[in-house]
């Protein structure tokens, strides 16, 4: 009976311990920058770097662009001009970042304030404006695992005002980022 006793607490020992380290994953603590791809608007190459304390930058290097294709007549005023046209984009914001769930895997949301650079070489309108800046600011829910433990899921959408029109838009995207 002892021996059953003393079988039966070891095993829980090395079960809840096992457990402890088991919960753990290195994004944001050892492993602090990642780099990753996201698809939608813009679909891009990402790249975060966290601060500490829940603090972060988000970078991207987006290409194509569905999203916009308004164009503008020499009174400001909006029409319709394409289905889709090519550009390139940066963004960049700076998140704060909350833990919502730390269990097995982990659960955080994030809201940021940034910007937006979109850069499109046939120009989008009459006036041959071909550079748009966007404010933007990114809400988002981050999801990071156990096994791989430096892998980052992540969803965001991103309300925006072009400047200096200050129109509405939103940017919204679905990506996967890798640590280091």
């Amino acid at each position: 009976m002892k021996r059953l006793a003393l079988l039966t607490l070891a095993a829980a020992a090395i079960l809840s311990t096992g457990a402890g380290r088991a919960q753990a994953t290195e994004v944001g603590t050892s492993r602090r920058f990642g780099l990753g791809f996201q698809v939608g608007e813009p679909t891009a190459i990402t790249a975060k770097a966290f601060l500490g304390g829940g603090n972060a930058f988000d970078f991207g290097l987006g290409f194509g662009g569905w999203g916009y294709y308004e164009c503008r007549d020499v009174n400001g005023n909006t029409y319709r001009c394409g289905d889709f046209h090519h550009n390139i984009s940066v963004h960049a914001d700076y998140l704060y970042q909350e833990n919502i769930v730390n269990m097995t895997n982990r659960l955080d949301w994030y809201v940021g304030l940034g910007g937006r650079l979109i850069v499109s070489p046939y120009g989008t309108n009459d006036l041959g404006h071909d550079v748009v800046v966007l404010a933007r600011i990114p809400l988002g829910i981050a999801a990071t695992f156990r096994r791989p433990n430096f892998l980052e899921a992540y969803l965001e959408i991103a309300p925006a005002i072009w400047i200096p029109w200050l129109d509405f838009t939103i940017d919204l995207g679905l990506g996967v980022r890798a640590y280091f």
